[in-house]
């Protein structure tokens, strides 16, 4: 049951990031890297191993990986008006999405509350809260997502990404900086897990031994 459950959430999330894909593409823009894809399989991955590392339930972790961003991705039965609800609270709607998906399939209530609540909470870069989020699977889908965002592979994701959005213009090294190290730094700072904050430990010193090499490159030092 359970299997099929994951099999089932796995396939529903992939055709939506599909559909997400397809509206890309009907804008003129390019999906030759679709980033919710890469960005959702990522975050599944990593909800996966810190569910392991911590004893949260795997099936809860997985699920909520695979919906926690659905809620970005358009839909074309809503008015783009209703859309762009969607984009500006997607843990609500991703989160409500995902109830309403696991209530169809007659899975437990409190497995769907779970994840809904995970789902839901997991919105933003920084916690109001020190102490780690509750349940655990909450926190497990927020540390999943939010190491996501660190590291090379994390900027090299993130660059991407705005290649298609209108932003102002920057240099290279600002955007290393500013949305590179600057970002992963405070995203390190909210992490609730111990396993979390190893992997991303590493990543960070990655990438700032990497930056000091790519600065002496992009200056023509070296």
């Amino acid at each position: 049951m359970q299997q099929e459950l994951y099999q089932e959430s796995k396939r529903y999330a992939l055709k939506r990031l599909q559909e997400e894909a397809d509206y890309i593409k009907s804008r003129g823009l390019s999906t030759v890297f679709h980033y919710r894809k890469e960005h959702t399989l990522t975050v599944v991955g990593l909800a996966r191993k810190i569910a392991e590392k911590t004893g949260a339930d795997m099936l809860t972790c997985e699920v909520g990986a695979w919906f926690h961003d659905l809620g970005k991705c358009y839909d074309s039965r809503l008015s783009p008006e209703d859309n762009r609800k969607r984009q500006k609270n997607h843990g609500l709607y991703g989160a409500e999405e995902a109830r309403e998906f696991l209530s169809q399939k007659k899975a437990d209530p409190d497995f769907i509350e779970e994840v809904y609540i995970a789902i839901k909470e997991h919105v933003g870069l920084t916690r109001k809260e020190n102490k780690p989020m509750t349940p655990l699977s909450a926190a497990v889908i927020w540390d999943a997502d939010k190491l996501s965002k660190i590291g090379w592979s994390a900027w090299l994701h993130f660059l991407a990404y705005t290649c298609n959005r209108e932003r102002e213009e920057q240099s290279l090294l600002e955007l290393l900086h500013r949305d590179g190290l600057e970002t992963m730094e405070m995203i390190f700072r909210n992490l609730n897990t111990e396993i979390a904050k190893k992997m991303a430990e590493k990543r960070l010193e990655n990438y700032q031994k990497n930056l000091l090499h790519m600065e002496g490159v992009l200056r023509g030092e070296i």
